[in-house]
């Protein structure tokens, strides 16, 4: 038994005529799954990183408040291993972030052109942040 579901006007309910539609498509095949899952995974890491950044830096530290001064950042920095968590950290939570805005900026219904400069856009503002980011994780964990 097969049911049509369709409005009165004879269309699809997805709003596209039938012939506009492929076969066996889902009613929104043209969406961001690679984008999604990538938040997702993005997300996950950051859950994992976030803790251990603030248990690296401010509950294992022996300075006032849990906030260490330049000194200990730097000598915190001087580890190869936590520059690497912490670049890790960085990494994952300016794609996470940048993937976000894309979603938002999505949502507000742009047309291809649109959804073209805004990728573009947030594309380059994460490398920017990136760069940024490394270098001055480089010049900190150079100047001890």
């Amino acid at each position: 038994m097969s049911v049509d579901v369709r409005d009165r006007t004879g269309g699809a309910l997805d709003g596209r005529a039938p012939e506009e539609r492929r076969v066996g498509a889902p009613a929104r095949a043209s969406g961001g799954s690679w984008g999604w899952i990538a938040q997702v995974v993005t997300g996950g890491a950051l859950g994992v990183l976030v803790v251990v950044h603030l248990v690296a830096q401010h509950f294992v530290v022996d300075a006032p408040a849990g906030l260490r001064d330049y000194d200990a950042v730097i000598a915190y920095l001087a580890s190869p291993l936590m520059l690497v968590i912490e670049a890790l950290f960085l990494v994952v939570v300016t794609w996470h972030a940048m993937l976000g805005v894309r979603a938002i900026a999505f949502d507000l219904g742009l047309g291809a052109v649109g959804r073209r400069r805004v990728t573009v856009a947030v594309s380059v503002l994460g490398v920017v942040t990136l760069g940024y980011g490394i270098w001055l994780l480089a010049l900190l964990a150079g100047a001890g």
